[in-house]
């Protein structure tokens, strides 16, 4: 292992960050998938898993600006999209409006705080649903955001082609096996 990593050199903090990202991706599209008899979807462990998942892209895209340190910490999601250059706001903006039909300056407040509150959803009091596909379609927006400032992230595959898919944050049903 020592001499792969030699020969290879290190992996880029970029590239560790994006793959701890999508892994975190797979697991959440693995909480929305009916896989058989007597199984149940888990939207609430998808939602905080989502939730992460916005957050370490976010903190990747800061990284490929040059950005550390102090500018990778919280967990606010708009709070770490606000400390990105402009263009890549833009781009992040552009694709989920393509994706989602909807502003993310609107939404986005909305997403804020999602990993901080949900992940300890039973201490919450009274309503507080939260539209599932917006989160997942910010999500894969930043996705391919990252994917389009760095294609050699982009490992094709099932995993790949259900987070680029348009339908984001809805439950997959498996067909015949």
């Amino acid at each position: 292992m020592e001499a792969r990593v030699r020969e290879r050199g290190p992996v880029p903090m970029t590239d560790r960050m994006f793959d701890h990202g999508r892994n975190y991706h797979e697991c959440a599209l693995r909480c929305l998938e009916l896989r058989g008899d007597g199984q149940t979807f888990l939207f609430p462990p998808a939602l905080v898993l989502l939730a992460f998942v916005v957050e370490i892209y976010l903190k990747a895209l800061l990284t490929i600006e040059g950005k550390a340190g102090k500018d990778l910490h919280g967990h606010d999601h708009s709070d770490l999209y606000g400390r990105l250059t402009a263009d890549t706001q833009a781009t992040v903006a552009a694709r989920y409006q393509q994706r989602y039909h909807r502003t993310l300056s609107e939404d986005l407040p909305g997403y804020a705080d999602l990993f901080v509150k949900h992940r300890y959803a039973y201490e919450l009091e009274g309503v507080h649903e939260t539209e599932m596909s917006g989160v997942a379609q910010l999500a894969s927006s930043l996705y391919e955001a990252l994917t389009e400032l760095r294609p050699n992230l982009v490992r094709a595959g099932l995993v790949h082609d259900r987070i680029i898919a348009p339908n984001q944050g809805v439950p997959i049903v498996a067909g015949p096996a």
